[in-house]
Protein backbone atom coordinates (compact mmCIF):
# COMPACT_ATOMS: atom_id res chain seq x y z
CA UNK A 1 0.00 0.00 0.00
CA UNK A 2 1.23 3.50 -0.80
CA UNK A 3 -0.36 6.82 0.07
CA UNK A 4 0.64 9.65 -2.25
CA UNK A 5 0.01 13.35 -1.73
CA UNK A 6 0.11 15.63 -4.78
CA UNK A 7 0.40 19.40 -4.49
CA UNK A 8 -1.08 21.28 -7.45
CA UNK A 9 -1.52 24.94 -8.33
CA UNK A 10 -4.05 26.74 -10.50
CA UNK A 11 -2.34 29.26 -12.79
CA UNK A 12 -3.73 31.82 -15.27
CA UNK A 13 -4.64 30.32 -18.63
CA UNK A 14 -3.48 33.48 -20.42
CA UNK A 15 -0.37 35.64 -20.56
CA UNK A 16 -2.45 38.82 -20.18
CA UNK A 17 -2.99 38.98 -16.42
CA UNK A 18 -3.51 42.14 -14.38
CA UNK A 19 -1.84 42.89 -11.05
CA UNK A 20 -3.08 44.91 -8.10
CA UNK A 21 -1.36 47.72 -6.21
CA UNK A 22 0.83 45.21 -4.36
CA UNK A 23 1.93 43.49 -7.59
CA UNK A 24 -0.17 40.41 -6.93
CA UNK A 25 -1.83 38.60 -9.80
CA UNK A 26 -5.57 39.28 -10.04
CA UNK A 27 -6.88 35.72 -10.23
CA UNK A 28 -10.55 36.49 -9.50
CA UNK A 29 -11.53 37.35 -13.07
CA UNK A 30 -8.87 35.28 -14.79
CA UNK A 31 -9.45 31.89 -16.38
CA UNK A 32 -7.40 29.29 -14.50
CA UNK A 33 -5.86 25.94 -15.42
CA UNK A 34 -3.76 23.41 -13.57
CA UNK A 35 -0.06 24.04 -13.82
CA UNK A 36 1.47 21.83 -16.52
CA UNK A 37 4.18 20.30 -14.34
CA UNK A 38 1.62 19.63 -11.61
CA UNK A 39 -0.49 17.65 -14.07
CA UNK A 40 2.60 15.52 -14.75
CA UNK A 41 3.04 14.98 -11.01
CA UNK A 42 -0.59 13.95 -10.66
CA UNK A 43 -0.42 11.43 -13.50
CA UNK A 44 2.79 10.02 -12.03
CA UNK A 45 0.97 9.53 -8.74
CA UNK A 46 -1.99 7.80 -10.38
CA UNK A 47 0.40 5.53 -12.27
CA UNK A 48 2.29 4.63 -9.07
CA UNK A 49 -0.77 3.97 -6.91
CA UNK A 50 -1.31 0.31 -6.16
CA UNK A 51 -4.71 -1.33 -5.61
CA UNK A 52 -4.69 -0.50 -1.90
CA UNK A 53 -3.04 2.91 -2.21
CA UNK A 54 -4.53 6.38 -2.29
CA UNK A 55 -3.85 9.60 -4.16
CA UNK A 56 -4.79 12.83 -2.40
CA UNK A 57 -4.60 16.21 -4.12
CA UNK A 58 -4.18 19.46 -2.21
CA UNK A 59 -4.22 23.00 -3.61
CA UNK A 60 -4.43 26.52 -2.25
CA UNK A 61 -6.64 29.08 -3.93
CA UNK A 62 -10.11 30.64 -4.29
CA UNK A 63 -13.41 28.77 -3.74
CA UNK A 64 -14.04 28.56 -7.51
CA UNK A 65 -11.42 25.79 -7.68
CA UNK A 66 -13.94 23.30 -6.28
CA UNK A 67 -15.23 22.42 -9.76
CA UNK A 68 -11.76 21.74 -11.24
CA UNK A 69 -10.92 19.67 -8.16
CA UNK A 70 -14.10 17.65 -8.64
CA UNK A 71 -12.84 16.89 -12.14
CA UNK A 72 -9.64 15.45 -10.65
CA UNK A 73 -11.77 13.02 -8.64
CA UNK A 74 -13.19 11.82 -11.95
CA UNK A 75 -9.63 11.25 -13.20
CA UNK A 76 -8.89 8.76 -10.43
CA UNK A 77 -7.94 10.74 -7.31
CA UNK A 78 -9.27 9.46 -4.00
CA UNK A 79 -9.42 12.76 -2.08
CA UNK A 80 -9.14 16.42 -3.06
CA UNK A 81 -8.48 19.21 -0.60
CA UNK A 82 -8.86 22.97 -1.12
CA UNK A 83 -7.04 25.35 1.21
CA UNK A 84 -8.95 28.60 0.85
CA UNK A 85 -8.82 31.63 3.08
CA UNK A 86 -8.57 35.39 2.47
CA UNK A 87 -5.67 35.47 4.93
CA UNK A 88 -3.56 33.48 2.46
CA UNK A 89 -3.80 35.97 -0.41
CA UNK A 90 -0.42 37.12 -1.69
CA UNK A 91 1.55 34.23 -0.17
CA UNK A 92 5.11 33.78 -1.37
CA UNK A 93 6.75 30.37 -1.68
CA UNK A 94 7.62 30.24 2.02
CA UNK A 95 4.06 30.94 3.18
CA UNK A 96 2.70 28.55 0.54
CA UNK A 97 5.02 25.76 1.71
CA UNK A 98 3.95 26.45 5.30
CA UNK A 99 0.28 26.01 4.41
CA UNK A 100 1.00 22.82 2.44
CA UNK A 101 3.03 21.46 5.36
CA UNK A 102 0.13 22.09 7.75
CA UNK A 103 -2.25 20.35 5.33
CA UNK A 104 0.10 17.38 4.92
CA UNK A 105 0.33 17.02 8.70
CA UNK A 106 -3.46 17.10 9.06
CA UNK A 107 -4.04 14.62 6.24
CA UNK A 108 -1.75 12.06 7.86
CA UNK A 109 1.45 10.29 6.83
CA UNK A 110 2.21 10.08 3.11
CA UNK A 111 4.72 7.68 1.61
CA UNK A 112 5.42 10.12 -1.20
CA UNK A 113 4.69 13.80 -1.90
CA UNK A 114 4.76 14.92 -5.54
CA UNK A 115 4.87 18.47 -6.88
CA UNK A 116 5.48 20.05 -10.25
CA UNK A 117 9.04 21.31 -10.45
CA UNK A 118 7.91 24.88 -11.15
CA UNK A 119 4.80 26.93 -11.83
CA UNK A 120 4.44 28.82 -15.09
CA UNK A 121 3.24 32.00 -13.34
CA UNK A 122 6.15 32.40 -10.91
CA UNK A 123 8.88 30.13 -12.32
CA UNK A 124 10.67 29.97 -8.94
CA UNK A 125 10.71 26.20 -8.43
CA UNK A 126 11.13 26.79 -4.69
CA UNK A 127 8.02 25.23 -3.13
CA UNK A 128 9.04 21.52 -3.38
CA UNK A 129 12.34 22.12 -1.58
CA UNK A 130 10.79 24.42 1.00
CA UNK A 131 8.02 21.93 1.68
CA UNK A 132 10.52 19.10 2.14
CA UNK A 133 12.56 21.28 4.50
CA UNK A 134 9.46 22.20 6.52
CA UNK A 135 8.55 18.51 6.83
CA UNK A 136 12.12 17.43 7.56
CA UNK A 137 12.30 14.93 4.69
CA UNK A 138 14.49 14.67 1.55
CA UNK A 139 13.67 16.29 -1.78
CA UNK A 140 14.58 15.04 -5.27
CA UNK A 141 14.09 17.56 -8.06
CA UNK A 142 13.71 17.52 -11.86
CA UNK A 143 12.40 13.96 -12.06
CA UNK A 144 11.16 12.69 -15.43
CA UNK A 145 10.18 9.13 -14.50
CA UNK A 146 9.20 7.30 -11.32
CA UNK A 147 8.77 3.56 -10.84
CA UNK A 148 8.53 1.16 -7.93
CA UNK A 149 11.23 -1.46 -7.45
CA UNK A 150 9.93 -3.59 -4.59
CA UNK A 151 9.83 -1.22 -1.61
CA UNK A 152 11.98 1.49 -3.21
CA UNK A 153 11.45 4.17 -5.81
CA UNK A 154 13.61 4.52 -8.89
CA UNK A 155 13.82 8.19 -9.83
CA UNK A 156 15.09 9.27 -13.26
CA UNK A 157 16.36 12.80 -12.71
CA UNK A 158 17.17 15.20 -15.54
CA UNK A 159 20.55 16.93 -15.26
CA UNK A 160 22.33 19.33 -17.59
CA UNK A 161 24.70 16.54 -18.62
CA UNK A 162 22.25 13.63 -18.85
CA UNK A 163 19.95 11.55 -16.66
CA UNK A 164 20.72 10.41 -13.11
CA UNK A 165 18.92 7.34 -11.70
CA UNK A 166 18.40 7.35 -7.94
CA UNK A 167 16.95 4.72 -5.62
CA UNK A 168 15.12 6.01 -2.55
CA UNK A 169 12.65 5.12 0.16
CA UNK A 170 9.89 7.42 1.34
CA UNK A 171 8.77 9.60 2.75
CA UNK A 172 10.24 12.19 0.42
CA UNK A 173 9.21 15.09 -1.80
CA UNK A 174 9.73 14.72 -5.55
CA UNK A 175 9.37 17.53 -8.09
CA UNK A 176 8.28 16.28 -11.52
CA UNK A 177 9.19 17.88 -14.85
CA UNK A 178 6.51 19.35 -17.08
CA UNK A 179 5.38 17.07 -19.93
CA UNK A 180 6.96 14.03 -18.25
CA UNK A 181 3.48 12.47 -17.97
CA UNK A 182 0.22 13.24 -19.76
CA UNK A 183 -2.74 13.50 -17.41
CA UNK A 184 -5.37 10.88 -18.20
CA UNK A 185 -8.92 11.73 -19.22
CA UNK A 186 -11.87 10.99 -16.92
CA UNK A 187 -13.31 7.49 -17.31
CA UNK A 188 -16.99 6.65 -17.06
CA UNK A 189 -16.50 4.47 -13.98
CA UNK A 190 -14.34 7.12 -12.30
CA UNK A 191 -16.92 9.79 -13.09
CA UNK A 192 -19.61 7.72 -11.39
CA UNK A 193 -17.44 7.19 -8.33
CA UNK A 194 -16.63 10.90 -8.16
CA UNK A 195 -20.30 11.82 -7.76
CA UNK A 196 -20.32 10.46 -4.24
CA UNK A 197 -17.23 12.40 -3.17
CA UNK A 198 -16.86 16.00 -2.07
CA UNK A 199 -14.09 18.57 -2.04
CA UNK A 200 -12.69 19.00 1.45
CA UNK A 201 -12.07 22.62 2.46
CA UNK A 202 -9.55 23.88 5.00
CA UNK A 203 -9.17 27.40 6.32
CA UNK A 204 -6.12 28.83 8.03
CA UNK A 205 -7.77 28.17 11.39
CA UNK A 206 -8.46 24.55 10.43
CA UNK A 207 -4.73 24.11 9.79
CA UNK A 208 -3.71 25.85 13.01
CA UNK A 209 -2.17 28.80 11.17
CA UNK A 210 -2.25 32.38 12.43
CA UNK A 211 -2.62 35.51 10.30
CA UNK A 212 1.10 36.19 10.80
CA UNK A 213 1.93 32.86 9.13
CA UNK A 214 -0.26 33.40 6.07
CA UNK A 215 -0.34 35.52 2.95
CA UNK A 216 1.66 38.73 2.83
CA UNK A 217 2.28 38.73 6.58
CA UNK A 218 3.81 35.29 6.46
CA UNK A 219 5.92 36.02 3.38
CA UNK A 220 9.62 36.84 3.47
CA UNK A 221 9.72 38.19 -0.09
CA UNK A 222 7.97 41.27 -1.43
CA UNK A 223 7.58 42.44 -5.04
CA UNK A 224 8.49 46.13 -5.16
CA UNK A 225 8.41 46.79 -8.92
CA UNK A 226 7.49 45.19 -12.23
CA UNK A 227 8.32 46.04 -15.82
CA UNK A 228 7.83 44.44 -19.22
CA UNK A 229 10.77 44.10 -21.56
CA UNK A 230 10.96 42.80 -25.11
CA UNK A 231 14.05 40.58 -25.40
CA UNK A 232 14.86 41.86 -28.86
CA UNK A 233 16.07 40.00 -31.92
CA UNK A 234 19.21 37.90 -31.97
CA UNK A 235 22.14 39.42 -33.79
CA UNK A 236 24.45 37.31 -35.94
CA UNK A 237 25.27 36.27 -39.47
CA UNK A 238 22.53 34.76 -41.60
CA UNK A 239 23.47 31.54 -43.38
CA UNK A 240 21.31 29.99 -46.11
CA UNK A 241 23.71 27.20 -47.17
CA UNK A 242 22.79 24.03 -45.14
CA UNK A 243 26.34 22.65 -45.17
CA UNK A 244 27.86 25.91 -43.92
CA UNK A 245 25.06 26.23 -41.37
CA UNK A 246 25.85 22.79 -39.94
CA UNK A 247 29.54 23.68 -39.67
CA UNK A 248 28.68 26.91 -37.85
CA UNK A 249 26.36 25.04 -35.48
CA UNK A 250 29.06 22.49 -34.69
CA UNK A 251 31.51 25.28 -33.90
CA UNK A 252 28.97 26.87 -31.55
CA UNK A 253 28.35 23.59 -29.76
CA UNK A 254 32.08 22.99 -29.31
CA UNK A 255 32.33 26.40 -27.63
CA UNK A 256 29.56 25.48 -25.19
CA UNK A 257 30.85 21.98 -24.39
CA UNK A 258 34.24 21.00 -25.85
Amino acid sequence: MNNILVCVKAVPATTSVQVDGQYRLKREGASLQWNIADESALEAALSLKDKDGTVTVVTMGPPKLEAPLQDLLARGCDRVVLITDRLMAGADTRATAGALRAAAKRLGPADLILCGRRAIDGETGQVPGELASALGIPCVSNVEKLEWEKDRLLLHRRLETGVEVLSARGPLVVSVCEYAYSLRLPGILSMRRARGKTVERYSAADLGLTAEQCGLKGSLTKVTAMESKFPGLRNGPKETDPAKGIQALRAMLREVQP
